[in-house]
């Protein structure tokens, strides 16, 4: 997917021309405005996926923007791909007491002391993981807050080569500068870590949320869906699974199952759609091919004694209907 061009009526106006031309064009359909006096070919902007719009719009404040702005909180999250849901409505930047500002529009300000925790990722500037992972947890709900933790300590197996631009006095971080990563980027954090930031908190509600929120935390989650999941079960008083069990398959595989509850001889499996749609799992096959291959897989654990049962992101969210699915498949409560 290209990034579009971005257009500053700043720009227009030096080339000599009338800069409400763009205001014109975007009128006409031809433009589509990024943000107050930033522009883009409105065909490439429509077919942006939401977190790369997101990203194109950080890009157009940071241009048009005097100090280089770092970004935090959910934006910080974007950019280290931790598990968020969906793209945040605003841009979340990190000020000090010394530069100020205030928030207005899109643009959500957030006051902290000057300190070692910034870092970039290309022409980015950021809070470091840690930074980022510990503020989140102690402002979301617990079940989003649990999926931020699990991608902090969560270890990925295949990252996106770096391109690295090396501002001075700022450390980087060896991944590409994307909004739009489908998994957590740079080393896991380790629990350790996050409880010894969390007890220097100076407020004990927050210090007693992050260390829930880490202790229940695990970084054997393989999805934001997952962690749902298993906040879900929690909720409702069932047992706890083992996560990523493995299974060897007669055909000599092994395979990794969300859930296993052993007693019962049941693996739980939360369906998402990105095994099927992503092009780099499974060797660039198709979606029908993966489905099949995905049928192939479950057939062979039943094959051992063991029942499957499945649920999607819908099911997970209904209470109800989650714990009657849970019920049905025979896992007991505590």
């Amino acid at each position: 997917m290209n990034t579009p061009r971005l257009i500053l009526s700043s720009d227009v106006s030096l080339a000599g021309q009338d800069s409400r031309i763009l205001a014109r064009l975007c009128s006409s359909g031809r433009y589509a405005r990024v943000r107050r006096s930033v522009y883009a070919e409105a065909e490439e902007w429509h077919a942006l996926d939401e977190p790369s719009r997101y990203g194109l719009r950080a890009a157009a404040f940071q241009l048009t923007t005097k100090r280089q702005p770092v970004f935090c909180l959910e934006s910080a999250a974007m950019l280290w791909g931790l598990w968020i849901m969906g793209a945040p409505r605003k841009l979340h930047i990190q000020t000090s007491y010394a530069n100020g500002g205030r928030s207005r529009g899109d643009v959500a300000r957030h006051l902290e002391k000057p300190g070692d925790n910034i870092v970039a990722c290309g022409p980015l500037l950021l809070t470091d993981k840690l930074t980022t992972t510990l503020h989140l947890i102690t402002r979301l709900k617990f079940e989003q807050a649990v999926s931020v933790c699990d991608s902090s300590l969560h270890l990925v197996r295949y990252q996106r080569p770096g391109n690295i631009f090396t501002p001075v006095d700022i450390p980087t971080v060896e991944h590409d500068p994307s909004w739009n990563h489908d998994a957590p980027q740079g080393p896991p954090l380790l629990k350790s870590e996050l409880l010894a930031a969390a007890d220097a908190l100076p407020k004990k509600a927050a210090r007693n949320r992050a260390v829930a929120v880490i202790d229940f935390a695990s970084g054997l989650s393989g999805s934001a869906g997952e962690s749902f999941s298993r906040v879900r079960m929690a909720q409702l008083g069932f047992i706890a699974p083992e996560l990523q069990h493995e299974f060897e398959l007669r055909d000599g595989r092994k395979a990794l199952v969300d859930f296993w509850f052993k007693d019962q001889r049941k693996v739980g499996e939360f369906d998402g759609r990105a095994k099927y749609l992503r092009q780099d799992w499974a060797g660039g096959k198709s979606t029908a091919d993966r489905v099949i291959d995905e049928k192939n897989r479950e057939d062979q654990i039943r094959a051992q004694n063991v029942g499957v049962f499945r649920w999607t992101w819908a099911e997970m969210q209904d209470l109800v209907g989650f714990e009657r699915l849970l019920r049905a498949a025979g896992i007991p409560k505590r």
